[in-house]
């Protein structure tokens, strides 16, 4: 488990002293998969950063598993950090080495292993990451993804406790990109790896991510459950964030409002009900007639969802027990204004 409590960070900039962090504060659950998410200089790679003290906080702590990294002496820290792995955007690969050798150098500095046993691990990482025929490639003969892919194995090498993801994805196509998602998701699955990474895309997040951060200025300004946050925004940020990817609708909503008769009502379904013919059923069992306006369908992590906005055309019942009846039916239902 990694705990960060009050951190933070100032940085100099054009002679005036920026804050990069301004108490920040987290919880992330031993294996889960926690993304960080926000805009260019929000403050999200200077948090990842001091996950493990690549950058270190003026003030607040930070613990794994019960441990403040911040109190270490410098022996100590470094003993610690090959508890935690991390991959870079720019993959950080040594060319003179050999995808082996890339592999291999974190087991030669921690000094632990003889040839034999280093060159087990660097074979079974290779097979992990599927590489194992581009074993004695050089990262010059690589693609991108390929390049990645030595680089979470490398960050794999010494048993981490914890993967820091510092923008894994952001330098790949969006092929490539999925490609790396589903890489790591295996990992998280086999290994049962703590995983936190940073990005500024939404669809990394709903991929991935088992829950989320949203950094703005600094600060935490919303978290929770992917899910939830994905299909109840609280904060102005995470709005904006969620309407570029087309999954928050607010703007939207009251532009149509102008152009559709009677009451509109957004719908949330998420498992199961989404699959289910539910705006049907409600109209033929209760002689309810709706306009659909518009509405999303995907899924989080697996899980299907789905939000529409609909009008209600004609109905006999009144709008709370329409509500009700929704509920019923394990659809979130609200009346906008």
């Amino acid at each position: 488990m990694i705990e960060v409590a009050n951190l933070e960070k100032h940085y100099q900039a054009d002679g005036r002293r920026v804050k990069a962090l301004d108490a920040v504060s987290l919880s992330i659950a031993e294996g889960d998969i926690f993304g960080i998410i926000g805009r260019s200089g929000a403050g999200k790679s200077t948090l990842i950063r001091c996950l493990n003290l690549l950058e270190r906080p003026e003030q607040g702590q930070v613990l794994l598993n019960g441990v403040d990294l911040t109190l270490l002496d410098s022996r100590d820290l470094q003993h610690t950090r090959r508890r935690i792995g991390m991959v870079f955007q720019h993959f950080n690969l040594l060319s003179s080495r050999s995808v082996a050798g890339n592999i291999r150098f974190p087991l030669e500095l921690a000094g632990e292993l003889d040839n034999a046993a280093m060159d087990a691990r660097v074979t079974e990482l290779l097979e992990l990451v599927g590489l194992t025929a581009q074993r004695d490639s050089f990262p010059g003969q690589l693609s991108g993804g390929q390049k990645q892919r030595v680089g979470i194995a490398r960050a794999l090498a010494n048993h981490p406790e914890v993967l820091l993801c510092d923008e894994a994805t952001s330098a790949l196509d969006p092929e490539t990109t999925d490609a790396i998602l589903a890489l790591l998701a295996d990992i998280n699955r086999r290994l049962k790896l703590t995983i936190v990474l940073i990005t500024h895309e939404m669809r990394v997040i709903r991929t991935l991510c088992d829950r989320v951060a949203v950094i703005e200025g600094g600060r935490i300004v919303e978290s929770g459950e992917v899910i939830e946050v994905f299909l109840h925004p609280q904060h102005e940020v995470t709005r904006k964030l969620l309407a570029e990817t087309g999954f928050y609708q607010e703007a939207s909503q009251q532009a149509w409002r102008q152009h559709v008769q009677g009451p509109l009502l957004k719908l949330t379904f998420v498992g199961a009900p989404t699959l289910n013919p539910v705006l049907d059923e409600v109209s033929r069992e209760h002689s309810v007639r709706f306009n659909l306006v518009n509405g999303t369908l995907a899924d989080i992590k697996g899980t299907p969802f789905g939000q529409l906005l609909v009008s209600v055309v004609s109905s006999g019942l009144s709008l709370e027990r329409l509500q009700q009846v929704f509920v019923d039916k394990g659809v979130h239902c609200e009346v906008q204004a």
